[in-house]
């Protein structure tokens, strides 16, 4: 598909063309449902729940504290370690044996299964780890997956439509994914409360696997297995390892052949590991930092769903004007954006008495505090303290001025108190409390300073509660998420010989899987030594260095090279 008339679209492709890449873009839809329900709105919130009511904020693993957060990013990168150490043997092993798609078959069976038994987390000793497991798992089988999927692209496109293609690819996931994305929620906001929100939130995580697996299907059966240059038949299990390990050393000796792509890669690597990293924590980091509500990060990742597909046509069109490359580091700059954005949101203070955890107002005739409003406790140990001191006053009606004055005293003096109190008449009328640990309290960490003048400046003038500041990021996430991904694929498989695509983009896929792994971990470092404001922010830099490097990255002496070694393999 490297030689067409450049100024064709894909509308102007064969039929069967067309059907081919309308079956490639499906996959998209399929596992993109994990990306979106899986890994950033149900999974990691839900997975903070169960781990809060079980170890309470946080545990001692490794010699680290640990919080759900940060548990969270050690299982990404555990997972996508296993992934980025065996896809190139196998991407090497599917050019010489057609086994794209049998691979591809593989991974989407295993990681859409142990999605759906992410279900009986409740019935495990310890539903934490169960949870932990089964993502991990799942996780595997869509990375390794992606790697398989991405290498078909440049087999069922030209080159001039690598942009276009990639970009349809990701707006029919974006789509899909909203779409399920949208039931999921509607479900659990109507159970939510009641006895069955976690029966229906497990089901929620269940049925991600069974729209991928459903879905990948049509893809399966579309897209036919890409041709091979230089097959070598009857391999067996044994010989063929040995086979593509032999191949890969080749490959590895002799890459500074392919400098352009090189470069890029080492590129990818960093601004990849910064943009993955952000996406993989933001529903736990919202959780657990910002106190975001799994319900309200769900119509944020709605949201993003559906500004990211209209975004990513946005930056094809936008590479068809300025190339793909500059339209990349715009999209790369949006990040930069982002990234200081989600560091400087900051919970508001609670003013007006609706804004307190606990709102007490003075009934005269008893000479004691009936309570308007309580905090739902959680099954975590400091709630449980917390519960055998104060009681647990959403089933309470009223409660002496003593008990009253206790509440109040603790909330102001105690160190690990995480509520707000308003009490409204009587004889402690006016007074009011914000815990230490309440999620608007800061200062004590380094960067603090940064969410507390964006509050000082913007967020408290204006009213703008955590909840709209998320939702506005949300915003400029999805204006930015799909155009760099499908600019950052594209890019790719134009410098990529077709002949060896299934090698090169397994060393694409270790690059996207090295930085989920470098990512959480340095993720996970910054949280234990400092805080989880912290970590985001060395993300930045991250970014900013892979971006830099797109500076040497010279398009069209790699495409040269490319067709070069596209010539020799055919002969």
């Amino acid at each position: 598909m490297r030689v067409t008339n450049p100024e064709t679209r894909v509308r102007d492709l064969s039929p069967q063309q067309r059907r081919v890449i309308r079956g490639w873009c499906m996959y998209d839809w399929a596992n993109s449902a994990f990306s979106t329900s899986g890994t950033a709105a149900i999974f990691p919130v839900y997975f903070v729940l169960i781990f809060k009511a079980a170890t309470g904020d946080n545990t001692d693993l490794f010699g680290f504290s640990m919080t759900g957060s940060s548990i969270w990013s050690l299982g990404v990168a555990l997972s996508t370690a296993i992934v980025a150490v065996s896809s190139p043997v196998l991407g090497v092993l599917a050019d010489r044996v057609a086994i794209k798609k049998t691979l591809l078959w593989i991974y989407t069976i295993a990681g859409s299964a142990f999605t759906g038994l992410a279900f009986f987390s409740v019935y495990a000793s310890q539903p934490w780890i169960w949870l932990a497991m089964c993502f991990g798992l799942a996780n595997i089988g869509f990375s390794g997956s992606l790697v398989f999927y991405n290498s078909i692209l440049p087999h069922i496109s030209p080159r001039h439509l690598l942009d276009d293609v990639s970009s349809r690819g990701f707006a029919y996931g974006y789509i899909g994914a909203g779409l399920l994305l949208a039931i999921h929620l509607a479900v659990i906001f109507v159970f939510s409360g009641t006895e069955l929100e976690d029966l229906v939130t497990r089901i929620c995580i269940a049925t991600v696997g069974f729209w991928w697996f459903g879905f990948a299907i049509w893809t399966l059966k579309t897209v036919p297995e890409p041709p091979i240059s230089n097959p070598v038949p009857g391999l067996k299990i044994g010989a063929a390892s040995r086979l593509a390990i032999k191949e890969l050393g080749k490959t590895l000796r002799g890459i500074t052949k392919f400098k352009t792509l090189l470069i890029y890669l080492v590129a990818y690597l960093l601004f990849n590991d910064g943009i993955q990293t952000v996406l993989a924590i933001a529903g736990a980091y919202g959780a657990d930092t910002l106190g975001i509500t799994l319900i309200f990060n769900m119509m944020t990742i709605l949201i993003i769903q559906f500004i990211a597909a209209p975004g990513a046509m946005l930056f094809s069109r936008l590479a068809f004007g300025i190339r793909t490359k500059p339209a990349l580091v715009v999209g790369l700059i949006g990040w930069c954006v982002v990234v200081l954005f989600g560091v400087g949101i900051a919970p508001l203070v609670p003013s007006s008495q609706n804004e307190f955890d606990y709102q007490l107002t003075f009934d005269q005739s008893t000479n004691s505090y009936l309570v308007a409003a309580a905090p739902s406790l959680s099954t975590s140990d400091s709630d449980v303290i917390w519960e055998q001191r104060h009681g647990d006053l959403q089933e309470v009606g009223s409660i002496s001025v003593n008990q009253t004055r206790n509440l109040l005293t603790e909330i102001r003096e105690s160190e690990t108190a995480r509520f707000s109190v308003f009490i409204g008449e009587g004889p402690l009328a006016g007074q009011k409390s914000v815990g230490a640990k309440h999620v608007s309290s800061m200062g004590e960490g380094p960067m603090d300073w940064i969410p507390l003048t964006f509050r000082a400046v913007f967020w408290e003038p204006i009213g703008l509660s955590s909840n709209l500041q998320w939702l506005i990021l949300g915003a400029f996430v999805g204006v930015v998420m799909g155009g760099s991904q499908s600019l950052a694929r594209s890019l790719f498989a134009q410098i990529t010989p077709e002949t060896r695509s299934g090698e090169f983009f397994s060393f694409f896929g270790f690059m996207s899987r090295a930085s989920t792994v470098i990512g959480p971990t340095l993720y996970i470092l910054f949280t234990g030594l400092f805080d989880t404001r912290v970590a985001i922010l060395s993300l930045l830099v991250i970014i900013v260095v892979g971006t830099v490097m797109l500076r040497w990255v010279d398009v069209e002496d790699g495409t040269r090279l490319a067709d070069m070694e596209d010539q020799l393999n055919w002969g």
